[in-house]
């Protein structure tokens, strides 16, 4: 679940070589219904920055 805001978006993570290459939501999500804000959608790079 996302956590950028409190209204719970599910996530699905796609992963290569153990790292986020892109995030996306169930189409059938009663949330979302397929479509994530840009900090759902982006947030990813901040999690796995390293610098």
């Amino acid at each position: 679940m996302c956590a950028a805001y409190g209204v719970g978006c599910g996530l699905t993570l796609r992963v290569r070589d153990n790292e986020i290459v892109k995030v996306t939501s169930p189409h059938k999500g009663p949330v979302t219904h397929g479509a994530l804000c840009i900090k759902g959608r982006f947030g990813y790079q901040h999690v796995q920055n390293r610098d």
